[in-house]
Parts: structure tokens; sequence; C-alpha cells
């Protein structure tokens, strides 16, 4: 066990490197747990306005509190280089101008031509308040039309569109008492960022350190056999690994209220199969003794660009078919749709899902050969590299 005690021994003298990534990917995935599960009503971005009423009515008065309303109302001089110097530098988002004649066209029913704005860029709010307008306008006009006077008209359009509707999201699971809770779900769901980079990061260093040729060298000399060397470092990297999603499941644990339990633990070995994944495919990259900057490169393709074209950081039903038909080919798919079935987001099938997990599986059964065979080559050619020295 000469190998997997210097492993640990690499590893302890890296655990503060160790420790920091850690701390870090936790913050992390609780942030963006907590953020994506906050729940409350949709709230409109405040604009900073200045409104210029050249029609001095009541209904531009009007028009004019409904927006004092939802934005923040801003006095400016009426004129233009003022004007362009207040956009310019911000402060100001949005400028109003109330047309004269605003009150009687509403009345007739017109609404074209009632507003002039200006504006230093088309940002989302800043469209956003121009369909505002066009929509109180237009509510104005149908409030006229089915018999009311202006006023009450204008009234009763302000009271409409100030009211926020209330949004209740429902998940629908067919499943009882042990489906994923929308906190567990999101959390789960953010874990297959966090094993991949954290695994990769950290791991991946230590691996190196095993990997130079002066420690491959001397470990040659000492009659270890090549199996034997790659099989107590997949023991070395899989302890860790396994500690370390210990670590996060404890922190799961935390975000889920309670010990996982029923069909809650079908999440948990489906992380757990991930997670061996993650280790092996750490263990394979390193076996090409690749540059701490070329591992960061890596790290951010294969976790970002799966994270991606899986469904974590976008969901699957708003990606494309020819992007999921890729996408299957990476074990993260499967893992989602595993989680998807489990938060209710998919109808539930237990056949699916002990197939997704299957497939993970296989994966995790591929890297590894392609790692045993891949060490075996390059520890092989290293010792026969260091029988030729010891010939000549």
């Amino acid at each position: 066990m000469q190998v997997f005690n210097a492993f640990f021994k690499v590893l302890r003298s890296k655990l503060g490197i160790v420790l920091i990534y850690m701390i870090v990917f936790v913050a992390l995935v609780v942030v963006m747990t907590f953020t994506d599960t906050a729940s409350g009503m949709f709230e409109q971005e405040r604009l900073s306005i200045c409104v210029f009423d050249e029609d001095c009515t009541p209904e531009s008065a009007a028009l004019r509190e409904f927006i004092g309303k939802r934005n923040d109302l801003r006095e400016l001089e009426n004129d233009n280089d003022t004007i362009i110097d207040a956009l310019y530098y911000g402060r100001v988002d949005y400028v109003l101008t109330i047309g004269k004649g605003y009150s009687a066209k509403l009345a007739a029913g017109d609404t074209d031509g009632l507003f002039e704005s200006k504006r230093m860029h088309d940002s989302y709010s800043t469209v956003y308040m121009g369909q505002t307008l066009n929509e109180y306008a237009s509510t104005v006009s149908a409030y006229i039309a089915a018999g009311n006077d202006i006023s009450a008209a204008v009234s009763k359009a302000g009271d409409a569109m100030l009211k926020d509707a209330e949004v209740t999201t429902i998940s629908f699971d067919n499943s009882s008492g042990g489906a994923l809770s929308l906190r567990s779900s999101f959390f789960f769901r953010f874990l297959v960022y966090v094993l991949i980079s954290l695994t990769m990061s950290t791991l991946c260093p230590v691996l190196l350190a095993m990997n130079r040729k002066d420690v491959r060298y001397r470990t040659d000399c000492s009659g270890i056999r090549p199996n034997s060397y790659t099989l107590q470092l997949f023991a070395g990297s899989i302890i860790y690994i396994f500690l370390t999603w210990i670590v996060l499941m404890a922190v799961g644990v935390f975000m889920n209220g309670g010990m996982f339990e029923g069909m809650q633990l079908i999440a948990v070995l489906n992380s757990f199969i991930f997670m061996v994944f993650s280790a092996l495919l750490t263990i394979l990259l390193s076996s090409f003794s690749p540059s701490i900057n070329v591992i960061n490169i890596i790290t951010q393709v294969i976790s970002i660009g799966m994270c991606f074209t899986c469904g974590v950081f976008v969901e699957q039903s708003f990606l494309g078919e020819s992007v999921l038909a890729a996408a299957r080919f990476m074990p993260a798919y499967w893992y989602m749709r595993v989680n998807r079935m489990l938060d209710g987001s998919e109808t539930y099938d237990g056949s699916l899902i002990t197939q997704a997990l299957l497939i993970e599986t296989a994966f995790v059964i591929a890297v590894g050969a392609v790692t045993i065979l891949i060490r075996r080559i390059k520890l092989s050619d290293t010792s026969a590299l260091i029988a030729g020295r010891v010939r000549a």
C-alpha cells in the first residue's frame, strides 16, 4: 500500500487548497440554490423618469401619478442639451413628454401620438416602460368604450394596471412521501457542476504530483506492478472524493431540512454514481500529465459545457432537439433526467429511472476501463524505458 499511503501524504500537503475549493464550491451551490428557489412576486425595475406634461389636464396628471407609483420621478429643465446630458450620465433612464391634446385624444379613443420619449438605449426596462404606456392608453380607451367617462376610465385603468397577479408554482408529482422538495431539487441539480469542478480542481494536482517522472521512476524501481500502482491510485482517489461527497451530502441534508428518505435516496444514489464518474474522469485526465493551466481550461470546458448542454444551467425543456441528442452521450444528461423525474418536472417512471442509472453506471465502467488501459500502457512504457537504461 505504498502508493496509497503516498497519495494521502501528497493530499495532506495540499489540504489548504482543497479546503479553499471546498468552501468556495459549497458556498456557490448554496447561493445558487437559494437564489433560484427564492419565492416572491415579480417586481418591475424602478426607472428614473422625467415627465414633461404639455397637456396640463387631470388626465395627464393621473398618468404622471400612475408612472410615479412604480418608478422614481425626476425633475429636469426642458432643454434638449440638458436632457441628453442627463440620459448620457444616467441621471435619468427615460424622458417622457405627454403631448398637448392628450386628454382630448384619449376621450375620442385615439391612442396614436399621445407620447414622445427619449432614452439612451433600448434596455429591457425602457422597452417595457413603452409597452406599459401603450397598455395604459389602450385600457383607458377600453373603459371609455364600455360607457365610462374619461375621469372614471383613467381611475379604473390605473387601479387595474397596478394590481399584482398572484402566481403559484405547482409541481405535479405522481409519487407520495418521498419526492424532492424544490430546494433539494436545485441542490442536486447544481451538484453536477460542483462535483466535476471540485474533483478536477483539487484531485488533479495531487495526481500530477504522483505522476511526476521522478516519482514514477522510483516507484517502478521498487517493483510495484503497474496494475497495482493504478489500483492504489484509484482507491485513494475514490476514498478522497467519497469523503468530499459525504461533506456535500451533509450540506444537502441541511438544504433538505432533514435526512433524505424514500425516493430522495434515489437522488443520493444518482449523485454517488456521478461522483465516481467525476473521480475516474479526473484520473483519466491526469494520466496525460497536462500542466495546471491546461487542467483549468479543460475543467471549465467540461464542467460548463456539460452543464449548459445537459440541462443544469438551462432547463432541458428549453433546449433544442439537436442539443439534447448530443447531450444523451454525456452522463450529466441522464443524471438530470433522474432529477427531473424526482422533482416532478417529468412524469415519474421507475423503469426509466433504472435505465438512466444503468447508463450512468455504463459511463463509469467505460471511463474506468479506458483509464486503466491508458495508465497500463504509459506505466509499461516507463518500465521498459527504465529497464533499457539499466541494461545500458
